[in-house]
């Protein structure tokens, strides 16, 4: 099978590149790790794609996805969904267990559907997916939001196509924040299968793409770009020179910026709660400016590369400004795992090492004092 030429990083997320390849007339399978027993690598959650080009993204590797796979190409080619589990044998490593797959057929009928959640997760709102798979071979999705957007996004649909109503759709459901903040309590946040009034239902959370915002287009930001690009990051650049948020100087990056003074630098990034802001400046004064902005944001965190006195001199300033204590110990400064790390690439593993740790939760194990 030949190799994708269109990918799933050319998006925020994976449903933009669903409601996309839909909208273009394709039926693709979606391939879902539903359950996982054991010490097996993939989560819960773990998607990859197989299109008539062939698969985008992983859900393991190995064995277990080339079985998935060979279940999936049959799907695909008889247009009916299926479940496939795969048992890993005992190894030297002492990997062992089983996964379950949920091999889906999706059909150029969907591709509203799936644009809308895109467009839910475009605006950081909250919202979850459920599928009823008590028949494997029909399963049913259902897209829970807690509030229609005010202006529906077209992607997703032929430009001569009628716009479609979501409130007409049966595969949309609206509500409510209550509901949706029940439901996600009910799967405690995290993909898995439950059985809900005799059926089997599979719950996922909408999942944001975390975006990386790199203030500053220095050497160790080209070396951060490129490895967080890579571990799963959109990646956004900022600068002051436009020479330095050129779009050639970043290849991986989903757009570079340039802005005077790092003026307005919240509102002209659009900096939410899936936003991992690093702060690496050409000066002290600039590091500053793009801190105090980063602190009236809802980033989930902010990292700034520089000495310990170099912090101590910019949480001095801020605080003269009115800047509370307990929101400065928040930042992660020096930013990046201790590992010694001294060239810009070095200084890029240890800072998405950081980042990686974040977002799972884990790095006030790993870092426990700032």
């Amino acid at each position: 099978m030949p190799d994708s030429t269109a990918s799933t990083s050319e998006f925020d997320n994976m449903e933009g590149r669903i409601a996309r390849l839909l909208q273009s007339g394709q039926k693709i399978v979606l391939l879902t790790v539903i359950r996982r027993e054991g010490s097996v690598p993939r989560k819960a959650g773990t998607r990859a794609l197989l299109t008539s080009s062939g698969l985008e993204g992983t859900i393991g590797g190995g064995v277990m996805e080339k079985n998935v796979l060979d279940a999936a190409m049959l799907c695909l080619e008889s247009g009916i969904s299926s479940r496939a589990r795969y048992e890993q044998p005992m190894e030297d490593e002492g990997i062992h267990g089983a996964v379950e797959a949920l091999c889906e057929v999706l059909t150029p009928e969907q591709a509203p559907l799936f644009a809308l959640a895109d467009s839910i997760l475009q605006r950081d709102e909250d919202g979850m997916w459920t599928v009823d798979v008590t028949d494997e071979t029909l399963p049913r999705r259902t897209l829970h939001i807690a509030a229609l957007p005010e202006e529906p996004s077209p992607e997703g649909r032929p430009d001569d196509a009628p716009p479609d109503d979501p409130a007409d759709n049966p595969a949309v459901r609206v509500v409510g924040a209550q509901s949706i903040a029940s439901l996600l309590e009910l799967c405690k946040n995290t993909p898995g299968m439950l059985i809900v009034n005799d059926a089997t239902v599979y719950m996922e959370p909408l999942e944001t793409t975390p975006v990386l915002l790199i203030c500053g287009g220095g050497h160790v930001a080209l070396e951060v770009a490129a490895l967080a690009r890579t571990a799963g990051f959109v990646v956004d650049v900022a600068d002051d020179r436009p020479e330095f948020a050129d779009p050639s100087r970043f290849p991986s990056a989903r757009r570079c910026l340039a802005l005077p003074g790092f003026e307005n630098l919240v509102e002209a990034c659009a900096i939410g709660r899936r936003h991992f802001v690093v702060i690496a400046t050409r000066g002290h004064a600039f590091d500053q400016a793009v801190l105090a902005q980063s602190l009236d944001s809802h980033a989930r965190y902010i990292g700034m590369i520089g000495s310990k006195a170099k912090r101590e001199r910019i949480y001095a300033a801020l605080r003269a400004d009115g800047v509370l204590k307990a929101e400065l110990a928040a930042v992660r400064c020096p930013v990046g795992l201790p590992i010694g790390a001294e060239t810009p690439a070095q200084i890029a593993v240890s800072i998405v090492a950081e980042l990686l740790a974040a977002k799972a939760g884990v790095l006030q194990r790993l870092r426990p004092e700032n």
